[in-house]
């Protein structure tokens, strides 16, 4: 068995960095919004909302919008919407977590290559992949806003409320 000798490396173009670093930004956007999804599922003043989901990962706050939802919710628009978010917002980290989250290196005096997540190794993505993956999340993370403000899942939440008086 031949094993490679890789170094840990980062990538020297600065669009790409500047690309992984909107990227992580943008990402903590979906994060925070999947947070005030909680909230507003379960209609809790935000200071508790933001202190029960403080340090959940975005993984645990998607199965929690979806429990809630399912039993709060139901059925609907309401709730097909943000099924449908939530797969959308699986998928976007997911990848996201492939370009942050796995090893950056090369072997010696070779190219910069990423590991994929089955020890693969592959051409890391370009500045325009990520900021591509970038624009995906932030359109979610303002669809899912839009949503839960003033769109289908706003009015289904007010329905519930005026339905518990």
């Amino acid at each position: 068995m031949i094993t490679k000798q890789i170094e840990f490396n980062i990538p020297e173009d600065k669009e790409v960095q500047s690309a992984l670093g909107v990227l992580v930004v943008r990402h903590g956007h979906l994060e925070y919004l999947l947070r005030l999804t909680v909230k507003s599922l379960l209609q809790l003043p935000i200071h508790e909302a933001l202190t029960q989901t403080n340090k959940k990962g975005v993984k645990a706050l998607r199965e929690k919008i979806e429990k809630e939802a399912k039993e709060r919710l139901r059925q609907g628009i309401a709730l097909d919407n943000l099924l449908d978010f939530l797969k959308r917002s699986w998928e976007a980290s997911d990848k996201r977590n492939i370009f942050v989250h796995n090893v950056w290196a090369n072997e010696r005096g070779g190219p910069l290559m990423i590991q994929n997540d089955d020890f693969s190794w592959s051409r890391p993505p370009s500045s325009r992949e990520i900021e591509d993956l970038s624009r995906k999340i932030q359109t979610i993370t303002h669809e899912l806003n839009k949503d839960r403000k003033n769109g289908d899942l706003s009015e289904a939440l007010k329905n519930l409320s005026l339905n518990a008086e």
